[in-house]
């Protein structure tokens, strides 16, 4: 070990001041050479950075315009969807009030039968509401139709009795059954009146 450490000294001494420069020289360009590869791999890593982030920002926006639509036509479907059960309750509702009418009558002990012409527009206005609801409603207004429609039924064609509360109730869940599924109003309608 003794002797390689004599032959670096007399190499370094025999070059001097020389050696010196020459360590310090190498030294800086060494420093040089490092600050430009690294200058380069920056720029080079900044490049690939700029284009990945132009090629996520792009498909971001793709994403984003064909969610945008998607929810778009959602919101029309829903809104068209919605407006036509207005407008089929709404009808429903004004037959089922003319059918009321008649009935309360019957019920009440105020007349013995509907007319042939008052059965056949009773007829007339139960189909056309089932009708209307089969073309929108779920099935729990369809069930509360059906339940309501088999009362008037039982009343008019088979002679049952029954009391006036039975029927208007029997109406009012049907009521409150289109009325949950349009959404209006979650607490249900009831009569508080003394009749």
């Amino acid at each position: 070990m003794e002797h390689y450490l004599a032959i670096s000294a007399a190499i370094l001494g025999s070059l001097g001041g020389g050696g010196a420069i020459v360590v310090g020289l190498s030294s800086w360009i060494g420093k040089v050479w490092a600050a430009r590869l690294m200058d380069n791999e920056r720029h080079k890593h900044e490049r690939e950075l700029e284009a990945l982030r132009a090629s996520l920002k792009a498909k971001n926006d793709e994403q984003l315009t064909a969610i945008s639509s998607d929810y778009e036509i959602f919101k029309q479907t829903h809104l068209r969807e919605h407006n036509d059960k207005l407008v089929i309750y709404r009808a429903s509702i004004d037959s089922v009030a003319s059918i009321l009418a008649k009935i309360e009558l019957l019920v009440i002990g105020e007349r013995d039968d509907l007319s042939g012409e008052e059965k056949e527009a009773f007829e007339n206005d139960r189909l056309r509401i089932y009708g209307y609801l089969a073309m929108l409603a779920p099935q729990n207004v369809m069930d509360a139709n059906d339940a309501f429609v088999d009362l008037l039924l039982a009343l008019i064609y088979d002679g049952e009795k029954t009391d006036w509360k039975t029927v208007r109730d029997s109406a009012l869940r049907l009521t409150n059954a289109m009325r949950a599924d349009i959404g209006l109003n979650k607490e249900p309608v009831t009569y508080k009146g003394d009749r």
